[in-house]
């Protein structure tokens, strides 16, 4: 496996985490299985070999398309993959999902969307722009741009504006009061209509999610990193 993380160009910084360049190249035909935990962060995910699959409840896997937008989810993630496979990607901050969505993600069904119902002949366009391109920095560099432009429409600043607000108070960096002028009851109802989550739910994926990136980061697995998370005890 091939994994390559790349910090998001200063006009995407304020909705993107980062760039991925994902490779795989494991042994056999069959589809193998890969477990992805709950996250409140989204995706958009452009495949350039090999394909993902979704399971169905049967003996059957649903291919996904090879553009994909993802949204955040309670609930840990199991896809599988062809045995070879390659895709780049951006992963989103919560607020940036809906930005490049232009929509809340309670339109997702199932958490994902095909990015050409979403994006249109743009996806097809960036599609083979970033086939054509001579590197995985120049892919990513496409990638961004694309979003740049999705993410600077100005007819949907207000609404990218208002998710940041609400994201801010549920992770508490302000209150409800103070972030969106919303009572509490009134807070805890807007935030679920504009991400699908509970606050508090939200805030507890967010909590793991941000314990498992500096894991991946710095490789420690010690309680002392629990502990900076606010994982006081055997309990959490």
């Amino acid at each position: 496996m091939q994994f390559q993380l790349v910090a998001p160009a200063a006009q995407v910084s304020p909705w993107v985490c980062a760039g991925t360049h994902i490779a795989f190249d494991s042994p056999g035909v069959e589809p193998i299985r890969c477990q992805f935990p709950a996250l409140i962060e989204g995706g958009l995910v452009l495949v350039l070999e090999g394909r993902f699959f979704a399971a169905t409840g049967t003996a059957n896997l649903l291919p996904l398309p090879p553009g994909f937008v993802s949204s955040a989810r309670a609930q840990p993630l199991v896809l599988y993959r062809t045995p070879r496979l390659r895709c780049i990607g951006l992963r989103l901050h919560p607020a940036g999902t809906i930005g490049l969505l232009q929509a809340s993600p309670t339109s997702l069904p199932h958490q994902f969307a095909d990015a050409a119902d979403v994006f249109g002949p743009d996806w097809s366009r960036l599609q083979a722009q970033v086939h054509a391109a001579n590197s995985v920095a120049q892919q990513l560099a496409l990638l961004m741009a694309f979003a740049a432009q999705r993410l600077r429409d100005e007819r949907h600043r207000q609404r990218v504006r208002r998710a940041w607000q609400l994201q801010h108070a549920a992770l508490r960096l302000a209150s409800p009061q103070e972030a969106v002028g919303l009572a509490t009851r009134q807070f805890e109802r807007v935030f679920s209509g504009t991400f699908g989550l509970r606050p508090k739910l939200f805030q507890r994926v967010g909590r793991v999610e941000s314990l498992l990136r500096d894991a991946l980061a710095s490789g420690r697995t010690d309680a002392g990193l629990a502990l900076q998370h606010g994982f006081y005890d055997q309990s959490h």
